[in-house]
């Protein structure tokens, strides 16, 4: 039964990834964009943007200065309050909204005066996430991220998923070099560069269905493969998984984004007319408009993934790319040009010091790609 489950959860599911996509609008300024959906018991964030004008490709558009609210079919309004550091994006407090009003969200340009408004939706009911696990493949060198779920009254889902990870550097460094005195120096504890931390969020479009099957559920829906050697789960790793359910015409539009997208490469293509979402401008309806607002309940997991116990991470790097060196104070500042660090030293009779050094991608973990900075409630909690 599980294997069946599987067979058809892989052939119902739709993964695409999304593509530029630059309409112009009648004044030739770019289409509005607007993307989120109205989540309730979370807190739904909106983003209005402008796509590109055509004629001008590589431009950057600065996004419509506005407010945003939601709005449901009882008289409540949600008063949406943008972020200061990022331009266009706003956040609804939608926790404590009911869930047996329909619901819609407004848009007001404050430049043109108009307002753009989401046809009317009920909300979908939250699926039940039974499990979010992992197994090793060690034929494949793979770790697998795997979901299993069960619908309630929804046959059309949407999933989404952030990941964090802190990594270390392979040596820890304990001193620092200044250049200008050519002198060794102890690294203060909090002038730490050997733990990182990376953030990554999905870019994919992830759809299913359980519309066909008999039994709304699938068990041990694998994702996410990780190599062995990514450095991703050589510490600790996490990852939220949010499951939202999705209207039929809201699934047959991400479904239409999904199938342009792969028939030439470019998101809404090759007829963009036909991805027209639910959001309409009041005072011209016929005003091309990009973006789709579904009205949810979400369901989201979270899966901590700590190497000390999951003991698979397996690094390919060779010894000749991480080797350290015993150098001499004469030789500091022409490996330090070649981009070597110091990471530890030790003293010998006669006040002689030896230090250790090392490439600098094995000695400071920024240059990996990640920052100094901890998440916020890190290390996280497992389930």
């Amino acid at each position: 039964m599980i294997k069946k489950i599987l067979i058809t959860a892989l052939a119902l599911m739709a993964v695409s990834c999304i593509y530029p996509f630059t309409p112009d609008s009648e004044d030739g300024s770019g289409a509005l964009v607007i993307e989120g959906d109205i989540l309730i018991g979370k807190e739904t964030v909106v983003t209005v943007s402008r796509t590109a004008p055509v004629s001008k490709p590589d431009a950057s558009m600065a996004p419509p200065s506005g407010k945003v609210w939601v709005e449901n079919d009882a008289g409540t309004v949600f008063n949406g309050v943008e972020d200061p550091k990022t331009p266009g994006r706003y956040t609804v407090d939608t926790r404590n909204a009911d869930t047996s009003p329909n619901y819609c969200l407004h848009f007001l340009d404050q430049e043109s005066g108009k307002e753009y408004v989401s046809a009317w939706e009920r909300v979908c009911s939250a699926p039940v996430i039974d499990s979010l696990s992992y197994n090793l493949d060690y034929k494949k060198a793979k770790l697998n991220i795997a979901l299993s779920m069960h619908a309630l009254k929804e046959s059309y889902f949407k999933w989404s998923y952030v990941e964090d990870w802190e990594y270390h550097s392979l040596y820890y460094a304990q001193i620092k070099y200044i250049p200008s005195t050519n002198q060794i120096v102890q690294r203060d504890y909090y002038d730490n560069i050997s733990f990182c931390y990376q953030h990554a969020t999905s870019t994919q479009i992830m759809t299913f269905s359980t519309e066909n099957q008999t039994d709304d559920r699938f068990v041990d829906l694998e994702f996410l493969p990780i190599p062995q050697d990514d450095r991703r789960i050589s510490y600790l790793y996490k990852i939220v998984v949010d499951l939202e359910p999705l209207s039929k015409d809201a699934y047959l539009y991400w479904e239409n984004i999904k199938n342009n997208s792969e028939y030439n490469g470019n998101l809404f293509a090759p007829n963009p007319s036909e991805l027209v979402g639910n959001i309409r401008c009041l005072q011209e309806p016929d005003e091309m408009v990009m973006g789709y607002v579904n009205v949810a309940e979400i369901a989201r997991k979270h899966l901590v993934i700590n190497h000390i116990k999951a003991n698979f991470y397996k690094s390919s790097e060779s010894l000749s790319d991480t080797e350290s060196l015993q150098l001499t104070k004469d030789q500091y500042a022409t490996y330090y040009k070649e981009g070597f660090l110091p990471y530890n030293y030790y003293m010998f009779p006669g006040n002689v010091n030896e230090t250790y050094w090392a490439h600098a991608r094995c000695v400071d973990c920024k240059l990996l790609g990640g920052t100094y900075e901890r998440p916020e409630g890190w290390p996280p909690d497992e389930d």
